[in-house]
């Protein structure tokens, strides 16, 4: 019994020293700061987060004669560092159940129907480490799943009743996966047939891919347009040549735009915010559209950090990414790795403040190609006049 105790405490101990460390790295790749300086504070806490687990069991090993509990009396940082560890995962496993009930409330997400789709032939991957984590058992990088939601949106419009848009963010053209897969991805959200797509950045990444934009983003269409924005990822190359790619192909630009448009007889406005890294002029170019605070506005936003934003300027309906839903999702933990000012908590799913609804993608693909638990997603949003206001 005391066996299984110490061994409960242990594991307690260990996932409050992961959130501990890892809590500071999502906060880390929400941040537009110098790409040097996030690379290098990352693998300061990657290296506190496996030395002091180490330090801690050594301390443990030469203490002769020392159980856990004598341990946990003996006083010394490191002895103090593991009782915050289990106090800290405690508090965090309670405070992420309770905070994951939230996300995709049936007041906000009326139905959810999934199909999945895999390609019908082996696809490559190209690089040793790549090819070393596409090969873990239950890796879901090429599971693909199409996700049919019906949403509940405050005061929508009657003539956008029944409107359904595709939404799919976080594309990741990065050379190390078969240009097929991303054809694929085109392929299935085409045959949807819906009024509108909408992408939310993180496209391309790597200049030897922007033949592929071309191929296989280029050839999206929808009755109401193809709208789109970048992500941090798409400033690693020249963001100029991605948008011209795409506007040449018939796709829309949002970056840092306002823009008006008429779907099923009615005027709607759009949005793009792809901060904090594009720089804009939204918030001083807002009183030009001043007329339109009537009209249905979709916010297209990269990171969901943003929907603070996207509420003070009165969009019904936000939707973001690049957060890949952790990508990695535990048992009873759920997603742990998460870049956003505020954790795991916009990890992925139907999110509502006031009268703005958001929908957050995990995405389609990743730098890391690595999935777990939490596989890629086209989404089919089927907009709906919520009742409850």
């Amino acid at each position: 019994m005391i066996f299984v105790v110490a061994v409960f405490l242990i594991s307690l101990a260990l996932v409050g020293h992961g959130y501990i460390w890892i809590g500071p790295i999502n906060r880390l790749h929400a941040w537009a700061g110098p790409r040097f300086v996030i690379d290098w504070l990352t693998n300061l806490c990657l290296a506190a987060f496996v030395s002091l687990p180490l330090l801690v069991a050594w301390d443990l090993w030469n203490r002769d004669g020392l159980d856990v509990y004598q341990y946990g009396k003996a006083g010394g940082f490191l002895l103090r560092y593991s009782q915050l560890c289990v106090i800290w995962g405690v508090g965090k496993i309670v405070f992420d159940w309770f905070d994951r009930r939230s996300v995709d409330s049936p007041k906000n997400l009326l139905r959810c129907q999934k199909q999945w789709i895999e390609p019908s032939e082996p696809l490559a991957v190209y690089g040793l480490y790549p090819r070393l984590l596409a090969a873990i058992p239950g890796n879901q990088i090429f599971r693909l799943s199409i996700e049919k939601k019906r949403l509940a949106i405050p005061l929508l419009p009657d003539n956008l009743e029944g409107c359904k848009i595709a939404h799919i963010s976080d594309v990741h053209m990065t050379g190390r996966i078969d240009k097929r897969w991303y054809e694929v991805v085109v392929d299935e959200v085409n045959r949807l047939e819906a009024d509108v797509i909408a992408i939310t950045g993180d496209l391309v990444e790597n200049e030897a891919c922007w033949p592929w934009v071309t191929e296989s983003l280029g050839k999206l269409r929808a009755k109401y347009g193809v709208y789109f924005i970048l992500g941090n990822h798409d400033f690693f190359v020249d963001t100029n040549r991605t948008q011209q790619l795409l506007t040449d192909a018939g796709l829309i630009c949002l970056s840092g735009q306002w823009h008006e448009a008429e779907w099923n007889g009615g005027r709607v406005l759009l949005s793009g915010n792809e901060r904090p890294w594009g720089s804009d002029s939204l918030d001083e170019t807002r009183t030009k559209y001043a007329h339109a605070s009537e009209q249905f506005h979709l916010s297209l936003i990269h990171t969901p950090d943003q929907f603070y934003w996207s509420c003070e300027n009165h969009a019904n309906l936000a939707l973001a990414g690049h957060t890949h839903g952790g990508q990695i999702r535990l048992p009873i933990l759920g997603a742990v790795a998460c870049p956003s000012m505020h954790g795991t908590h916009y990890a992925y799913g139907v999110f509502r403040k006031g009268n703005s609804v958001m929908h957050v993608s995990r995405g389609i693909s990743g730098e890391t190609p690595l999935r777990w638990n939490c596989p890629p997603e086209i989404a089919v949003l089927e907009l709906t006049r919520a009742t409850e206001i």
